[in-house]
């Protein structure tokens, strides 16, 4: 319906593909460009019916009866003119198939409100080309990777084959959901937020096919301040999270979880947060032979400002040297200051709101104070994935082999005109490579007035990632 209502161009356009396929529009078709001018985003179908005096729930119904009991196949290209493939649009067994005709760009894969079986699609890019298959109740991608897998989907295709039974390999893929900055106790709604955020997150998890156990990473500032009120909320949180989503979670400090108006406050009441909240330094998940490495920056740093410190290190390169055939592992790093700026050219690249999400973050935080020594002692034990927060920015990005991938604020921190956006990121992992593969971030607006919006990036072992 956000579409139909959204301009004059469009229903011409759904009415073009609707005839082209023999399914009469009579209604859209009656609809002219000054009806439009009347349209509200929110409206229902129900609402134009009043409006036009037309039938128009009627002819929405009969239209989606006419596809609901068919399974849609959409032939997805890659990132190149060699990965475009076309397969004759027809109906055969009660298939449907359409061809996305153009080649993407990586700077393309940028979606507002995604629908659930396209998720799927945006979920496997890094095997694009392929196609995506689904039906009112079951969704599927599978990669193409040369002419003999297009043929024996094209014979299954014809045989009328259950092509979710035959293609739906998912034990290899296990996921992390990323969140950051949630700030409970501060002025700025909070509740609000966690309760986008929780809508957010009922809608995706169930998407996610695993036999791993969801994880989250929080990458700090949980609390606005670290009183006992606050800290109770934190940890509900974080109970909520494993019960409902039925998750491990791993967690840090950031420099709100420690330091009341700009100075770290008492050193005992600080190590007992320290030791309520933060656990271990090192985290073994087995299972996926992943060591998650939480540190922690806020010891040393007062304001924003944040530090790893020479100790530190040392104290985790004693850790690790205890871990037998540590380089079977995927080792990721956890910590809430960011390592490199995050200017404004970095992240204005997704072109989404760009001249108002930078305009409207206040600039008090700053890198890490010991950054380059980070950085040497990453490339020293070959470590790809640093995780962070701080910023309440959306970050992505690869620097001589490493990934640093930044968090929004998981309660909402990126203004725009009236609406305020939640965010967090999706991290899929493949078992059997031992990487991460796909990376999307979410952005959520607090008042439900604008669409979602996911960009999806890819971890490639190039320097076009």
């Amino acid at each position: 319906m956000r579409d139909i209502v959204s301009s004059f161009d469009y229903i011409q356009g759904f009415c073009e593909w609707l005839l082209s396929r023999n399914i009469e529009c009579d209604v859209f078709r009656s609809i002219i460009e000054s009806d439009t001018h009347l349209f509200r985003p929110v409206m229902k179908a129900s609402d134009i019916n009043h409006l036009l005096h037309i039938p128009f729930t009627e002819e929405v119904q009969r239209i989606s009866e006419t596809y609901i009991n068919r399974t849609h196949i959409v032939f997805i290209p890659g990132f190149d003119e060699e990965s475009v493939f076309h397969i004759d649009e027809l109906e055969i067994q009660g298939f449907c198939i359409y061809n996305i005709k153009d080649y993407f760009q990586l700077s393309d894969l940028s979606f507002y409100d995604p629908f659930n079986a396209f998720f799927h699609a945006m979920n496997h890019a890094d095997k694009w080309p392929g196609v995506l298959a689904f039906n009112e109740n079951e969704r599927i991608f599978i990669p193409i990777h040369n002419e003999s897998d297009l043929k024996a989907l094209k014979q299954f295709i014809e045989w009328g084959y259950d092509l979710f039974q035959i293609y739906d390999v998912y034990e290899d893929d296990s996921y992390f959901v990323h969140i950051s900055d949630t700030h409970f106790g501060g002025m700025n709604k909070t509740e609000q937020g966690l309760d986008r955020l929780y809508s957010s997150l009922d809608h995706i998890v169930p998407l996610l096919k695993s036999n791993q156990p969801l994880k989250f990473l929080i990458t700090g500032d949980l609390m606005e301040l670290p009183n006992r009120k606050n800290m109770y909320i934190a940890h509900d949180f974080m109970i909520d999270l494993k019960k409902n989503y039925k998750a491990d979670v791993t967690f840090i400090l950031g420099n709100h979880d420690v330091i009341v108006h700009g100075f770290n406050f008492g050193r005992m009441q600080k190590s007992k947060v320290i030791a309520y909240l933060l656990g271990e330094s090192i985290k073994v998940l087995e299972d996926e032979k992943i060591i998650l490495i939480k540190m922690d920056t806020t010891s040393e740093g007062n304001l924003a400002r944040g530090k790893v410190g020479h100790r530190q290190l040392d104290e985790i390169d004693d850790e690790l040297s205890v871990i037998d055939h540590i380089e079977d592992y995927t080792i990721i790093v956890m910590l809430h200051h960011h390592v490199y700026p995050i200017t404004k050219a970095q992240f204005i690249k997704t072109k989404w709101h760009e001249k108002t999400f930078i305009n409207n973050i206040v600039e008090t935080s700053k890198v890490l104070v010991d950054a380059p020594l980070l950085i040497q002692w990453l490339k020293k034990h070959r470590i790809q994935y640093v995780v962070h927060g701080h910023k309440h920015l959306p970050f992505f990005r690869k620097v001589d082999g490493i990934y640093y991938i930044g968090a929004g604020s998981a309660t909402g921190g990126l203004k725009e005109s009236k609406s305020r956006y939640i965010s967090y990121n999706l991290l899929k992992y493949s078992i059997s490579q031992k990487r991460m593969t796909i990376c999307m971030i979410f952005y959520d607006d607090k008042a439900k007035a604008e669409r979602q919006r996911v960009e999806v990036y890819l971890f490639r072992g190039d320097d076009n990632a």
